[in-house]
Order: C-alpha cells, then sequence, then structure tokens
C-alpha cells in the first residue's frame, strides 16, 4: 500500500472526486481524506500502541455515503490528575520560597562561579516546571462516522485549523 491515497483506489467512470484532504495531521499518524460523488475514503498511518506494543498500522475505510447514518466532531480537553497539579503545586511553591530564602540570606548555599544569578535561575527552571505540571491541557480533535449497522470509524487529530476546516466541511456534505 503506498503513502498517496490516490494511488490505492479506483474511481469509477461515473464517480467523481469532490474534495481531498491530503494533508490531516493525526496524534501519531497521518491521514488522508477524500470525499467523491459516492464514496467516503479514510486513509491512516502511524503508529498504536496495543497490549503494551507499539504497532505501525495503516487502514484505509472505505464507506459508501448513503449508508452515512451520523458523523460527529468535537474537541476533548484532557487536565493532569490531581497528583500531577499537586506535584506542580508543590514545585512551584517550593522554587518561591528557596528564591526567598536564598535572598534574604536565610538559606547558607554554597558560592560557586556566578551563584548569584546561578542559583535563581536553576529556582526559576523549577518553577516553570511545576506551572507546566499544573496548568497543562492536552487537546484532541476526534472525528467519528457512525454507517450502516454500527460500524465506526474513528480519527484523533491535532486540533489545528487545516484539520478543523477540513472536519467542518466534512461534516456539512452529509447533510
Amino acid at each position: 500500500m503506498k503513502n498517496d491515497i490516490k494511488k490505492n483506489i479506483l474511481i469509477a467512470d461515473d464517480e467523481k472526486i469532490y474534495k481531498e484532504f491530503p494533508k490531516l495531521s493525526g496524534i501519531d499518524s497521518i491521514c488522508q481524506v477524500i470525499i467523491t460523488t459516492k464514496r467516503l475514503i479514510i486513509y491512516t498511518q502511524g503508529h498504536l500502541i496495543t497490549s503494551n506494543r507499539k504497532v505501525k498500522k495503516r487502514s484505509m475505510n472505505d464507506i459508501d455515503l448513503k449508508s452515512i447514518t451520523h458523523t460527529e466532531y468535537y474537541l476533548e480537553y484532557i487536565k493532569n490528575s490531581f497528583f500531577i497539579k499537586l506535584l506542580g503545586f508543590v514545585l512551584t511553591v517550593g522554587a518561591f520560597v528557596l528564591a526567598y530564602g536564598v535572598f534574604k540570606k536565610l538559606l547558607n548555599v554554597p558560592t560557586y562561579t556566578y551563584s548569584y544569578i546561578l542559583n535563581y535561575v536553576i529556582l526559576f527552571f523549577f518553577l516553570i516546571i511545576g506551572l507546566v505540571l499544573m496548568l497543562k491541557v492536552k487537546k484532541i480533535l476526534y472525528f467519528k462516522v457512525i454507517s450502516g449497522f454500527n460500524i465506526i470509524t474513528e480519527l484523533q487529530l491535532r486540533p489545528t485549523k487545516y484539520n478543523e476546516e477540513a472536519l467542518r466541511y466534512l461534516a456539512s456534505k452529509f447533510y
């Protein structure tokens, strides 16, 4: 199977390509979508983790447009767990407390070359790591197509402007 979706499909004489999206960026995968007068063709290639193994997978879904009963796309926000946020809070507060202690000379820090600047730089890095652990949110853009007898095709994409415009166009074509 080749990476170009047009080389892998056969188009009938009475079938025309409406729109093609060759550069959808998935999460650890590459996705390509073509919508024709009769079919929706989805090609994915990338890594998939199944039963604690990382597997390289290629798949092509060919869905008849008349059999599509439902499409949806949505953006999901995944936040860090409570313990990771708590660790980030501890690192942030600890960096502030240590910086105050070094500034007021409450702590005996050994002196070395450029220690008056390097101590604050190290504490600043701990502060940044703590803030990232507290405030990081992962975003995933999902696209689901339900066709026939509840056959579900699902794509997980990065939330870029190109991906959102492509999914908005695809979802508007079916209704």
